[in-house]
């Protein structure tokens, strides 16, 4: 593919993607899909969140122009790339529904992750996967059946890393147009011209977007943006060099025809910032006992926040940490193997600076494995009891009573919680309750106690705390947080469906609540007699 050709896809999807972009900002803030504050947000205000719909639309347009027009316009378009180029939007386009659906409905993480591996089960079951196991100093291997799990568990993997890092205004999309461009360079060497113009035609759509996504942002990507980024490079990385219906196993003269040496190590290495979060993250939260899924503020970019960084500084810094071992990678791929050594000597060398200069090996020390794990344990257990408890209870009052309970064990000081009526004026419920703060008596408190909410989906309802002041415990306190937030909003859907054409109740923080009935032991009794 010429460069006069590259340049013109490059140009044409970022003026659709500077275009429409403002489109559904406008559509967003209409339709009130938007992301509020809360505890683990960085932003004061609601902000829309239909950016990775935008991007993608502008991507697909774009993308559709060139296989229409590509004969005229003297593109060698053979079916094979196209039949790979449909896979690779085909599964990203599905994650982006799954995370327009989580950004809408708020879904449980079970649901997004199975759509998830669906999107990459179908993509390696009827596309492409990993067939050889190639480690640098060990033999290549055919991994048989075991390619669609390694595959798949890769691919999801990928995909949830890029949500994980989508948490400062642009930084997600900055470090995502770094491992386009690494993605189009390593198509350039191994002669995928399909997969250079898919590159090229995501990163004019990245760029035109983060025009407008860079603090301070007027749009984030949201879920689904975030997941189909993720879904998009890593179908593209794993099918790069692969032409469609070609094995790379020959097994009667058992002989591998690999695009590169190395290949699974090679484009991990193409995406190193997102992978280096989801390393950290998953030890992280397994040293701590703590569920993989749970979310919290140990990620990198709010250990660089912390340090005092600005926001412009991380997205550079993410920015750097992707080329690094990216070009190290590229390097390998066209056999540079001097410079390649080079590039790694540096990424190790600034990733042990910054790992243990600013905390990032924190959870490691013996504080934090042997005092705060039983803590993280403990907490987690009661919520989910509660969480249980809520699916048993009867009638409004039970959960406003499972609340309570809930609230004053994790250091809430008050809340108010708010069912709006239907329009019968059935089912509406408003109550509000506040207590003497305790949790923190004879504990060193460092700041003012700290408010969140949440919001259903639909303006159903919501919820707003106040949580006593925090300790000089932070992650404790901030798992706390997380905890409550994902609580409430299950209390929130339980008070909905208990109310439905029941009486609005208006109940003041003296009415009395059946605290017996929501006992664990007068929850299982019930439960016997169902």
């Amino acid at each position: 593919m010429k460069p006069l050709q590259l340049q013109l896809i490059f140009f044409a999807s970022l003026v659709f993607s500077l275009g429409l972009t403002p489109l559904f900002v406008r559509l967003a803030r209409r339709w009130k899909f938007v992301d509020y504050p809360a505890h683990r947000k960085t932003h004061k205000e609601p902000i829309p969140y239909l950016g990775g719909v935008a991007l993608f639309t502008s991507i697909l347009l774009v993308s559709l122009i060139v296989f229409g027009l590509g004969l005229n316009i003297g593109l060698s378009l053979d079916a094979r790339g196209i039949t790979k180029a449909l896979f690779i939007l085909g599964a990203a386009s599905g994650m982006v529904l799954v995370g327009l659906w989580d950004d809408i409905k708020n879904i449980r993480p079970r649901y997004k992750l199975i759509g998830q591996v669906l999107f990459a089960l179908l993509f390696t079951l009827f596309g492409f996967c990993f067939q050889i196991l190639h480690i640098p100093g060990l033999p290549p291997v055919h991994l048989g059946l075991l390619c669609v799990p390694l595959t798949v568990f890769w691919i999801v993997a990928v995909v949830n890393a890029f949500n994980m890092i989508d948490g400062v205004d642009g930084l997600a999309g900055t470090v995502a147009a770094g491992s386009l461009m690494l993605l189009a360079a390593a198509s350039a060497l191994v002669g995928n011209g399909m997969e250079l113009m898919l590159a090229v035609t995501a990163l004019g759509a990245v760029i035109g977007f983060l025009f407008y996504n860079w603090k301070p942002a007027k749009i984030y990507l949201g879920d689904a943006g975030s997941g189909g980024l993720g879904m998009f490079l890593a179908c593209s990385l794993v099918a790069v060099g692969q032409t469609y219906g070609q094995s790379s196993y020959n097994p009667e003269a058992n002989s591998f025809n690999q695009p590169f040496k190395y290949l699974i190590v090679i484009i991990t290495l193409l995406i190193g910032y997102p992978v280096l979060e989801i390393i950290l993250s998953v030890l992280r939260r397994f040293v701590n006992g703590r569920p993989i899924a749970s979310a919290d503020r140990g990620h990198l970019h709010h250990r660089f926040l912390k340090a005092g960084w600005t926001v412009p500084e991380i997205c550079w810094t993410a920015l750097g940490l992707t080329f690094i071992p990216g070009l190290a990678a590229l390097a390998i791929i066209d056999r540079q193997y001097g410079w390649a050594i080079w590039f790694l000597f540096a990424c190790g060398l600034i990733l042990g600076l910054c790992l243990s200069t600013l905390g990032f090996l924190d959870f490691l020390k013996p504080k934090f494995r042997f005092f705060l794990r039983p803590h993280y344990q403990i907490a987690h257990h009661f919520i989910s009891m509660q969480k249980i408890k809520l699916t048993l209870a009867a009638t409004r009052k039970d959960v406003l009573t499972i609340v309570n309970q809930a609230c004053q064990e994790m250091g809430v000081e008050s809340y108010r919680l708010m069912v709006r009526a239907d329009k019968k004026g059935k089912g509406g419920l408003d109550y509000n309750r506040r207590w003497e703060s305790t949790r923190h008596l004879g504990m060193k408190t460092v700041l003012p106690g700290s408010t969140d909410n949440v919001k259903l989906s639909g303006n159903l309802g919501d919820a707003h705390w106040l949580f006593e002041p925090p300790t000089d415990q932070e992650e404790l306190d901030m798992e706390y947080r997380v905890l409550i937030s994902e609580f409430m909003r299950e209390a929130l859907h339980a008070a909905v469906r208990l109310g439905k054409n029941q009486e609005t109740l208006e109940l003041p923080s003296t009415a009395p609540l059946p605290a017996a009935a929501v006992s664990s032991q007068a929850l299982k009794i019930a439960e016997n007699f169902r």
